[in-house]
């Protein structure tokens, strides 16, 4: 159970890690040259709007459980790398656990299957002895 919710967590933590590093690449559209041009605004992840870049100096970002900040390009592209690091930390750290969980689950198991065997023997000893 441990190990499914181990990754369960770090399948989160990458989708998250993903989500950030494409709105930063979305960022890197927002130069004074693409203003005025026809872009497709994205709803959800697969509904998206057609729209004209206007004011492309600042962007509404979404810092967690529904606020959202007005910031300068710099500074949502310097959110979104400082998010982007956090997560890739936290998936590193749940990846090491889930590798210490696996590696205790096997030894538990073979230990099992160890003593098992040795069961098995000892119940065929008997019988045999019968």
């Amino acid at each position: 159970g441990e190990i499914k919710s181990l990754l369960q967590n770090n399948e989160a933590l990458r989708d998250a890690e993903g989500r950030f590093k494409h709105s930063w690449d979305a960022l890197n559209s927002l130069i004074p040259e693409n203003e005025g041009k026809h872009i497709l605004v994205p709803i959800t992840s697969s509904l998206y709007i057609d729209a004209k870049m206007k004011d492309n100096d600042k962007v509404m970002v979404d810092v967690g459980t529904g606020y959202y900040i007005e910031m300068s390009v710099d500074k949502a592209k310097n959110f979104c790398n400082k998010r982007t690091k956090m997560l890739a930390d936290n998936a590193t750290k749940v990846e090491k656990m889930l590798k210490e969980k696996r590696k205790y689950y096997e030894m538990v198991t073979q230990t099992m299957q160890m003593k098992y065997d040795v069961m098995q023997q000892n119940m065929e000893k008997q019988k045999a002895g019968k």
